[in-house]
């Protein structure tokens, strides 16, 4: 077989065309990227508003057979111990029986003032909360409410001590700024007879003007005050002592009235007869209650404490004039104190609500509502609240 001889020149010609070629077609093709994290390939998600922590404790779904937390505080008639460190009062009472027609566990947990249960029922860290809480629109926000399970309101307790039977309170009655001013009326009245008297007896007399001023006003109030009118001679000084005499007896029954009313009224009044008598006086509540929201709400600065059972002994020690509270523990207090020296002042005067609190749609406010519906239809409730409010005293 004959070779074909090709030139050399001619194959680096074919070889340069090759290359270019091959270099046209690589730039003509899509570039493929190289591969990439995920992450990094993918747009950005749109950013998501933060959401706040949730509870670890799952709400209770109210089954037959369930162990739940009930938070409670101290109220007595309503939570309490007894020397067993077991707990009793009306609210814990009600909560049994509501959990035993629903075959329900109970395990309560103990707070020491309202802010803290209300607060416990919105966090879910309790399943339901009961004591003496007043369903408030400011709360409903916050929590879920039953149907209310005791009918309060506010109301005043105050010291019943007659000023009659106090000899320093009624000096201090006496010492008025009322007598002060009929006192001083009197002293212008005398100083202004004096002064006639003295002008009427100048000429020719031997006394000297003060002996003569103290003279005439020793004469104007024997004559005004006690009627001693003696003899005058000359008809002006009749007159004269005819019309101060006229003036005297109008001054002292003015006075007479106003002093004899002060102290009667004073006598048969505490001072604090309904809410209307709070300002000015020294009151005390218990902090973050309702009723005291009320009181700052018309302008009615309370003392506050932190447990209704802490304002008593200031009101027995004189301390402050009035304890303003809910009117069904006010009243236990006085029933359970057997204290002749306080009353009750006035009737309730904000009408309120108890409720049992739950945490925002917990599925147990609609069975307990069944529950407190049954105990007042069979009459249970009846003999509960009898049992604790409605025994003689």
């Amino acid at each position: 077989m004959a070779k074909i001889h090709i030139p050399a020149r001619t194959a680096c010609h074919r070889l340069g065309a090759l290359l270019l070629l091959l270099a046209f077609l690589t730039a003509a093709l899509p570039t493929v990227p190289a591969a990439v994290p995920a992450a990094l390939a993918a747009p950005p998600a749109p950013t998501q508003p933060a959401r706040p922590a949730q509870p670890s404790r799952a709400m209770s779904t109210g089954a037959a057979g369930s162990a739940l937390t009930v938070g409670i505080k101290p109220l007595d008639p309503f939570v309490d111990r007894d020397d067993t460190g077991a707990y009793t009062g009306f609210s814990i009472d009600l909560w049994n029986d509501i959990a035993r027609r629903n075959g329900w566990q109970t395990r309560y947990a103990w707070y020491p003032d309202i802010q803290s249960l209300v607060a416990a029922a919105r966090d879910n860290a309790v399943d339901a909360a009961i004591s003496g809480i007043s369903i408030t629109a400011d709360r409903e926000e916050s929590v879920d409410f039953s149907y209310p399970m005791f009918d309060a309101g506010l109301q005043i307790l105050a010291t019943d001590t007659p000023a009659g039977l106090n000899l320093s309170q009624q000096l201090r009655n006496l010492l008025s700024p009322a007598t002060a001013r009929y006192l001083l009326a009197l002293l212008v009245m005398l100083v202004l007879a004096g002064a006639i008297t003295s002008a009427v007896t100048r000429v020719g007399s031997e006394h000297r003007w003060h002996q003569r001023m103290s003279n005439g006003m020793f004469r104007a109030a024997a004559i005004g005050l006690a009627g001693d009118v003696g003899d005058p001679q000359k008809p002006l000084l009749k007159i004269m002592t005819f019309a101060w005499l006229i003036a005297g007896l109008v001054f002292v029954s003015l006075f007479t009235a106003s002093v004899t009313t002060q102290l009667t009224v004073r006598s048969i009044r505490t001072g604090i007869t309904g809410v209307s008598d709070l300002p000015g006086k020294r009151v005390v509540t218990v902090r973050g209650s309702t009723a005291e929201s009320y009181l700052r709400h018309h302008d009615i600065k309370p003392r506050t404490v932190t447990s209704i059972d802490a304002a008593y002994p200031l009101l027995q020690r004189g301390e402050v004039d009035a304890v303003v509270y809910d009117s069904p523990v006010l009243q236990h207090q006085l029933d359970a104190s057997h204290n002749r020296r306080e009353t009750l002042a006035g009737p309730i005067f904000e009408p309120e609500d108890y409720g049992i609190a739950f945490p925002t749609g917990s599925a147990l406010r609609k069975k307990v509502n069944a529950a407190l519906l049954q105990m007042h239809a069979d009459g249970t409730y009846d003999e509960l609240r009898q049992r604790y409010f409605d025994t003689p005293s």
